[in-house]
């Protein structure tokens, strides 16, 4: 690839051990793409689609699954941009979950040499609808969607306590959640519904890293996995968590497991909702699919 097809988008505040040996070669990458600096967060979806009209033919999003959910929706938000632009990916964040799905490597190096070298793969790409600040709005994301705990716990996550522990910034977040009456949640799709106190909806299988918590799930199946959990409490929490850390909690007590085309989840007023492990909005929400829209450069063979 040349120069004048890849822009890469990255955080220059960015903190870690990865973001810092990204920023040592930096050097060297900036002979080979167009170097795009967030400015703040969301910026990262303005420079995406700036990188679609200015005919850019790759867009690399450098930083956690954050940052290439912002990259997406930029690519998302222009007409033609998913047609014109693929994704790559350099997995320099907390969990990288999108990255682990695509079996892409999680050192810079060599996602860059994916990014360079590797193949196009064309996934799935969920759209959802729901309540923001300002109204109703259109968010698309990659690996997964949630109401309820999750959401909580990462619109309650300390950002400080985060860059100092990691991931373990959001089992405090979590924690903390459960002190509060979980709401009743329910899910409608055709020919169903379900009821439960926390619902997550997969388009790959991973969940919160490499924790597998829909077995069944394709990023190219048209399909969306929905788990529901009809209870929260510390006793399935307990239980759940130990599921975990066995890598899966496709086993948590009582999850029923549902896979739809599409689908509507709702509850009370106010109700958190995150997607790719950040904040968007609250409920009522309606997901649903564009069949493999998104291509993604990934190792050969993946």
């Amino acid at each position: 690839m040349s120069r004048s097809s890849i822009a890469l988008i990255y955080n220059p505040a960015a903190r870690g051990d990865k973001a810092r040996r990204f920023r040592e070669s930096l050097g060297q990458l900036r002979d080979e793409c167009s170097m795009l600096e967030t400015s703040m967060p969301g910026s990262a979806t303005d420079l995406a689609a700036q990188a679609v009209r200015d005919g850019y033919k790759t867009v690399v999003a450098s930083g956690g699954d954050g940052t290439v959910n912002e990259v997406v929706n930029g690519l998302a938000r222009e007409r033609d941009g998913l047609g014109q632009a693929q994704l790559g990916i350099l997995p320099l964040g907390t969990m990288n979950v999108f990255a682990r799905e695509l079996g892409i490597p999680l050192t810079a190096k060599r996602a860059w040499e994916t990014v360079r070298l590797g193949q196009t793969r064309s996934v799935d790409l969920p759209i959802a609808r729901l309540q923001t600040d300002d109204g109703q709005a259109e968010r698309s994301f990659v690996q997964m969607a949630g109401a309820g705990l999750d959401a909580d716990a990462v619109g309650g996550v300390s950002l400080a306590l985060k860059k100092k522990i990691g991931p373990l910034a959001y089992l405090f977040s979590t924690l903390a959640a459960l002190t509060a009456k979980p709401p009743m949640l329910t899910a409608k799709w055709d020919g169903g519904s379900s009821r439960g106190e926390w619902m997550c909806v997969g388009n790959g299988r991973f969940f919160g890293g490499p924790v597998v918590l829909f077995p069944d799930a394709k990023l190219n199946d048209g399909r969306l996995d929905l788990c529901v959990f009809p209870r929260i409490n510390s006793g399935s929490v307990l239980r759940g968590v130990a599921s975990m850390a066995l890598g899966q909690i496709a086993d948590w007590p009582g999850a029923e497991h549902h896979r739809v085309s599409e689908l509507t989840l709702d509850g009370p007023a106010g109700t958190r909702v995150q997607a790719d492990g950040d904040f968007i909005g609250t409920l009522p929400i309606t997901i649903t699919l564009r069949p493999r829209a998104l291509r993604v450069l990934v190792p050969r063979g993946k």
